[in-house]
C-alpha cells in the first residue's frame, strides 16, 4: 500500500450484528453495515478520486478478502501531477491540412 492509498477495513461487529466499515477515510472514523457487500461498495464509492484497498476481515482477525480499487483519476489517465491527460488531448479539425 502506498500513501496516496486509502486503507478501508471491514470488521465484525462484537455484538454479530453486521459488519462495521472502518477508516480514516470516512467523515465519522466508521460506519455499521447488515452485510459486507455493502460495507465494500460504499468504500469503493466514497473513494471514486482515490486509490483505494478494502481489506474484509474474519471474527478472528484474519484477511479473508482484499478489494483494491482505482481512482477515477487513475482510469482516465490523469496524472494529477502535470495536469495534462490524453483523454482529452485529441483533433478538433482531424480534415484540416
Amino acid at each position: 500500500m502506498t500513501n496516496s492509498q486509502r486503507l478501508y477495513e471491514v470488521r465484525p461487529r462484537k455484538d454479530k450484528r453486521g459488519v462495521d466499515l472502518i477508516s480514516d477515510a470516512l467523515p465519522f472514523g466508521q460506519l455499521w453495515y447488515v452485510k459486507s457487500d455493502g460495507a465494500i461498495q460504499y468504500a469503493k464509492f466514497y473513494s471514486h478520486s482515490h486509490d483505494a484497498v478494502i481489506r474484509v476481515y474474519d471474527a478472528a482477525g484474519n484477511v479473508t478478502e482484499t478489494h483494491e480499487h482505482a481512482g477515477i483519476l487513475q482510469i482516465f489517465g490523469l496524472t494529477g501531477r502535470t495536469g495534462s491527460s490524453r483523454l482529452f488531448s485529441y483533433d478538433l479539425n482531424p480534415g484540416a491540412g
